[in-house]
C-alpha cells in the first residue's frame, strides 16, 4: 500500500510539472501508450530526475550492484542519480562509440555485478547490445531500470519501467483506443 501510494504521489507531481500527456500514442515498436511521457524535460528538472533515481535503485537495492552503467547520453542523468543512490554509492560506466568500453571502463565491469540504466527502453535493441557489450567486457548484468519499458519484449534479465503502471501500455491487439476506433498519434521513439 506505501508503494502505491508513494507511485500515485510521484506519478502526480509528474503531471503537475506537465511532464505527460494524455492521448493515444504508438512507438516504433509497436506498442501503444494512453499516456506520452517527456522525458527530456523530467530528466532535466534535477528535483523530480532525483527521484526517479532513487526509485529504481530502491527497487534494485537488494541486488547489490557493483557498478550502474549506461547505453546513452540520455540515459547518463538517470543512471548518475540511481549510482548515487544505491548504498554504498556504485561508479557509473559509460561506453565509447559502438558500444566498446575505455580500458579503464572495462576493469570498472570486470568480475562485477552491473545494473544498467537508460532513460526509456523502446524497441529493446540497444539494451539487447549494450547487455552483450557488459558481457563481453566480463560484466555481469544484473538488471535494467529505466522511467519505462515500451519493448513488449523478454530479456534474459529482470527490467524495471518505473513509470509503465501509469503509463497505460498496451500491445495494439488489446488497446481500448484501438477498440473504439480512434487512430494513434505516432511517436518518433
Amino acid at each position: 500500500m506505501v508503494q502505491t501510494e508513494r507511485m500515485t504521489g510521484l506519478i502526480n507531481e509528474v503531471r503537475a510539472a506537465g511532464f505527460l500527456t494524455e492521448g493515444h500514442f504508438k512507438f516504433r515498436s509497436g506498442l501503444h501508450s494512453l499516456v506520452l511521457l517527456d522525458r527530456d524535460r523530467l530528466l532535466s528538472d534535477p528535483h523530480l530526475a532525483s527521484r526517479m533515481g532513487y526509485a529504481i535503485a530502491k527497487h534494485y537495492f537488494l541486488n547489490r550492484a557493483d557498478v550502474v552503467a549506461t547505453p546513452s547520453v540520455w540515459g547518463a542523468g538517470l543512471a548518475q542519480w540511481v549510482g548515487y543512490f544505491l548504498e554504498p554509492r556504485r561508479p557509473v560506466v559509460y561506453p565509447t562509440s559502438n558500444m566498446e568500453f575505455s580500458p579503464a571502463a572495462r576493469e570498472q565491469l570486470n568480475g562485477k555485478r552491473v545494473l544498467i540504466i537508460d532513460n526509456l527502453v523502446l524497441s529493446g535493441r540497444t539494451i539487447q547490445e549494450f547487455v552483450q557489450a557488459v558481457a563481453r567486457a566480463e560484466g555481469m548484468p544484473i538488471g535494467i531500470g529505466a522511467l519505462a519499458d515500451f519493448s513488449g519484449i523478454e530479456f534474459p534479465i529482470p527490467v524495471f519501467g518505473l513509470l509503465n503502471p501509469s503509463l497505460g501500455i498496451f500491445d495494439p491487439a488489446k488497446c481500448p483506443e484501438c477498440a473504439a476506433g480512434n487512430s494513434a498519434v505516432e511517436v518518433g521513439y
